[in-house]
């Protein structure tokens, strides 16, 4: 009469191990949908909205002068390169000088780096909607800004260095992020028609701060990148401002690093 007592009693304790198991696994799944889960992002920018900004990457577009097809091609370069080089969540913008009003350059896009739709977690995000967020609020939006920055015709001035000022001050480019990278695409000619010019023979950096009345950008911890737009007419000026006006200025903004791409 015991015996169907005590196998009645190890099938209760068999039970209970095995609902446990399932109460752990549906735990342990649980807590990974939540270790997995996308964090929250803005809604215009797909920045982070929970965590500071590690990186921020600028690419600065000179349009003062007309952009030829090879310079096109090169800026579509660059800009995969750049957009290759972020991590997740960092950020891309574009810029493009504004003649008219340097200190505010034209904005065509800036978005941080959203999760790639083969890194989609089925459990927690539906694939298809992170391969359209990605396909059109990410990369169709950065083909447009591109598209958009070939489009300017040539103006009187060019004014980069208020430019790269601007860049220097804006506050969604602060110290406060980690790592910031300024790339700079342009003949790098700086020309006010009433003011400093490069295309003169004697412009160098002394020259420049003789006459200005401001100093140099604050670039310190900031990687400049300087991509040449070609100029045949104007080649040995260009060599000039290269050698004798760029490095010492940016040694006087203290940026963290200068690298020149070789010329095309």
């Amino acid at each position: 009469m015991r015996r169907p007592v005590r196998k009645q009693g190890a099938q209760n304790i068999l039970g209970a191990v095995l609902i446990g198991a399932v109460m752990l696994a549906l735990g342990a799944f649980a807590y990974a949908g939540l270790a997995l889960r996308p964090p929250p992002t803005d809604a215009e920018t797909l920045c982070r909205t929970d965590a500071p900004l590690g990186a921020h990457t600028i690419i600065f577009i000179d349009t003062s002068d007309r952009m030829e097809a090879r310079h096109r091609r090169k800026l579509q370069a660059v800009a995969d390169q750049e957009r290759a080089r972020l991590g997740q969540y960092d950020r891309l913008t574009i810029m493009r000088l504004n003649a008219r009003n340097p200190q505010e350059p034209a904005i065509l896009f800036s978005k941080c780096l959203p999760l790639p739709p083969d890194q989609a977690n089925p459990f927690v995000q539906n694939p298809r909607e992170v391969r359209a967020r990605w396909e059109e609020d990410f990369a169709a939006a950065l083909e447009r800004a591109l598209r958009s920055a070939q489009s300017s015709g040539p103006t009187r001035a060019s004014p980069l260095l208020a430019g790269v000022r601007a860049i220097a001050a804006d506050p969604d480019f602060g110290a406060d992020i980690a790592q910031r990278r300024l790339v700079i695409m342009s003949d790098m000619l700086e020309h006010e028609p009433d003011g400093f010019t490069l295309y003169a023979d004697d412009a160098d950096y002394m020259r420049w701060r003789a006459v200005s009345a401001v100093a140099p950008a604050d670039l310190s911890r900031v990687a400049v990148r300087i991509v040449p737009i070609d100029r045949p007419d104007h080649a040995a000026e260009q060599n000039r401002a290269l050698a004798g006006f760029w490095p010492d200025y940016f040694d006087a903004a203290l940026a963290a690093s200068v690298s020149i791409d070789p010329a095309p």
